[in-house]
């Protein structure tokens, strides 16, 4: 198995992963909050993967510039980026919100291509653009099929969310490229991402409204916690894929998970 091929297997894990855990965490959306959920992700992640990443501080293994990188990637996303996400979402649905988010892998093509200096074969330009509109067909399905159900909800604040969350997952993603090079250790590199998660949500904690503010009950932990522990997982696999590859070989077939969420 080649370097590549094992770097896209990983990357199409991480789109599984990712689908699964929102899926499971839309159930407790039904009682709580989405940074609620961003918050317990994070809470779960250091807690399966502190023991390891310890051992590599004691090892003195952690670049100090690598890993504040790490700490930006996780606060952008999921900190920011994944709490609007799951805000348009709750708004708008699950069609709507990937018409928009399913951009992601365009934006993040551009900049590895402008900013990071890597040059793409032609085929990736290609299935980014497949990619994107299979998510743009499938979710124009969904929104039809649901209009009867939604009626007209107010489109653009959920729109101004959802294209926010496009933003800043595609940050997220080079950033954690440029980070996991100086920081080999995979279980540090969660670590600092969940880090950064954590100081992202609890300073938009303060400028949420009360009613999208942390909260948490019965109802919605353990649905949080299954989610939290499935989308690790699913960073861990996007970690190993960006060790093995260049970020725009990956990243289309990492951030395909609306297609699962929509097929």
């Amino acid at each position: 198995m080649t370097t590549l091929l094992a770097a896209q297997i990983f990357a199409l894990l991480t789109a599984f992963g990712l689908t699964t855990g929102d899926a499971v965490a839309r159930y407790g959306l039904r009682s709580s909050t989405p940074v609620t959920a961003i918050v317990t992700l994070a809470g779960v992640t250091i807690l399966l993967y502190a023991p390891a990443a310890a051992g590599a501080f004691i090892a003195q293994e952690v670049n100090p510039l690598g890993f504040l990188i790490l700490v930006c990637a996780g606060a952008a996303a999921p900190g920011l980026g994944g709490t609007f996400f799951y805000m348009s979402m709750q708004r708008i649905g699950m069609a709507r919100t990937a018409s928009v988010a399913g951009s992601s892998p365009l934006v993040v093509l551009l900049i590895a291509v402008a900013l990071m200096g890597e040059r793409p074969e032609p085929w990736t330009y290609l299935g980014s653009g497949l990619i994107v509109g299979g998510v743009m067909v499938l979710s124009t399905e969904h929104r039809l099929a649901a209009l009867p159900e939604r009626g007209n909800q107010p489109f653009g604040r959920a729109f101004i969310l959802a294209a926010s969350a496009t933003l800043l997952f595609a940050v997220a993603a080079a950033l954690r490229k440029v980070g996991v090079i100086r920081v080999p250790s995979l279980s540090v590199a969660l670590c600092a991402a969940s880090i950064g998660v954590l100081g992202a949500t609890l300073f938009l904690h303060r400028f949420l409204p009360e009613g999208n503010r942390i909260r948490f009950t019965r109802q919605s932990a353990g649905w949080f916690t299954a989610s939290g522990a499935i989308n690790s997982l699913a960073h861990l696999s996007f970690f190993s894929a960006l060790q093995r590859a260049p970020l725009s070989s990956v990243v289309s077939l990492a951030y395909v998970s609306p297609l699962f969420a929509l097929g």
